[in-house]
């Protein structure tokens, strides 16, 4: 199962927060937001991550990496200019080559059963 997480947005309502850090790495509870997600969708069993990005997104790459520290795959999506939401994932169609979960990134949630149960797990 493949996941995407959009996270292309520049957090212009967290500013000045986010004029030096992109939105996906501001801090939560001790860990970036982002990696919430992350290890969320890795807890039910989420193999390859895409992240679309726009603002920063260097700092996320260098967090993330290839995913390999967080035992999963990550691939990026880096727009220039911002595509939205059917945008993002029209452009990486390539990486989906069967049902996938589509997530917001500056959402946290633990919508863990319904997640569960919609991959009948």
């Amino acid at each position: 199962m493949k996941a995407m997480i959009l996270a292309a947005g520049a957090g212009t309502r967290l500013r000045p927060l986010t004029d030096t850090i992109p939105k996906p790495l501001l801090p939560v509870s001790g860990r970036p937001a982002l990696e919430w997600t992350v290890l969320w969708l890795k807890r039910y069993g989420i193999a390859r991550i895409a992240i679309n990005l726009s603002h920063r997104p260097i700092p996320v790459i260098a967090h993330f990496g290839d995913g390999s520290k967080f035992d999963l795959k990550i691939a990026y999506s880096v727009e220039e200019d911002l595509l939205g939401t059917a945008g993002g994932v029209k452009r990486i169609q390539p990486f989906f080559d069967s049902p996938f979960v589509l997530v917001y990134g500056d959402i946290l949630t633990d919508l863990g059963g319904a997640l569960q149960g919609s991959l009948g797990l």
